[in-house]
């Protein structure tokens, strides 16, 4: 019963976001044109890259608000390191740094029994503060912007290669979560770690690696936005960590752990991208974007008791039928 309730809770979140495509085509003149729908699937790619890896530590029963630490500072570490190493050498600099975040991260919640939300408060304090102190506080500039032109053109019309490198790792990390013993391993340790360490599976290995997926995912779109920009800018990226948050839960990620499905992410991605893209093609400001952003998710919230029961209960009555033909037929 636990799995098909939240199979149901990705479905909802893939109707909601097809229900808000269709409407945003509908109510507004011109939304599908080529610019348009490329803008679009720009900012879907990088929030359903970012918000998968946060699922995934989010489906072992931890969190990671490192994330709007690392982005930034991946960012600015890429644009730094490759005015003068290359560029190449920058995004591989700014990938060994975000993973040494997530292996920190997991080290010290595994280790020493840290609440998660504790230990990636400090590193996203620490990764911000070393934004700062690397830049001196001063945004960094990318002379050669040629690289960054690339990554934003137009490939089939609506990707670039900027977009299509995240969508290929969130296809990656879908596939390893669903079809891999790994996959089944986080699930066991989010559902209950005493009980998955005592039968044996790599508890804190586990633990260690979707910390490093979260931090690398963060990077990875931290690397290719700076070089999108041609620039870097210390600080933290609070508001797209809210972001990541309201698509992880939207998408039916439990809080409690064990459960959820990253299809669900991708949707509830899609879903607030389709949503802020909409309003601000309307013109809407970012405070609107939020608020209606806001709502969807404590709507969501407030259903999730309901609708547990209302598939819960449809669930008995299938059963009781299953049985009444079976004893009939016996």
């Amino acid at each position: 019963m636990v799995n098909t309730y939240w199979n149901v809770r990705t479905w909802i979140a893939l109707g909601a976001a097809l229900l808000a495509l269709i409407v945003a085509i509908a109510v507004t003149p011109g939304y599908t044109n080529p610019g348009n729908i490329f803008a679009l699937v720009q900012s879907f790619s990088t929030l359903a890259l970012v918000a998968g890896g946060l699922a995934v530590v989010m489906i072992a029963g931890e969190f990671d608000l490192s994330i709007a630490g690392v982005m930034p500072l991946a960012g600015l570490i890429t644009v730094k390191v490759g005015q003068s190493a290359g560029i190449a050498v920058g995004i591989i600099v700014a990938l060994i740094v975000a993973a040494s975040v997530g292996v920190l991260n997991g080290y010290l919640t595994w280790r020493f029994a840290v609440p998660s939300l504790a230990v990636t408060v400090g590193t996203l304090v620490m990764t911000t503060g070393l934004g700062y102190w690397v830049t001196g506080g001063d945004v960094v500039t990318m002379p050669n912007y040629q690289f960054g032109l690339w990554l934003d053109s137009p490939v089939g019309g609506i990707f670039s290669p900027r977009s299509l490198v995240a969508l290929v790792l969130i296809a990656a990390v879908m596939l390893v979560m669903s079809r891999t013993w790994f996959g089944m391993t986080v699930r066991a340790v989010g559902s209950d770690i005493n009980r998955a360490r005592f039968s044996g599976l790599p508890t804190g290995r586990a633990m260690v690696t979707v910390f490093i997926m979260s931090a690398v995912l963060a990077g990875v779109a931290g690397s290719l936005q700076a070089l999108s920009l041609a620039a870097g800018q210390p600080g933290s990226n609070l508001n797209f960590l809210l972001q990541t948050v309201t698509a992880a839960i939207i998408g039916g990620v439990a809080l409690s752990g064990g459960k959820g499905r990253l299809s669900g992410v991708v949707a509830g991605a899609l879903l607030l991208a389709v949503l802020g893209n909409a309003m601000s093609y309307h013109g809407a400001p970012t405070a609107a974007v939020q608020l209606v952003s806001g709502v969807i998710l404590l709507a969501i919230l407030l259903l999730d008791v309901p609708l547990d029961r209302l598939v819960g209960r449809a669930l008995e009555q299938v059963s009781t039928k299953i049985e009444k033909v079976h004893h009939a037929t016996t």
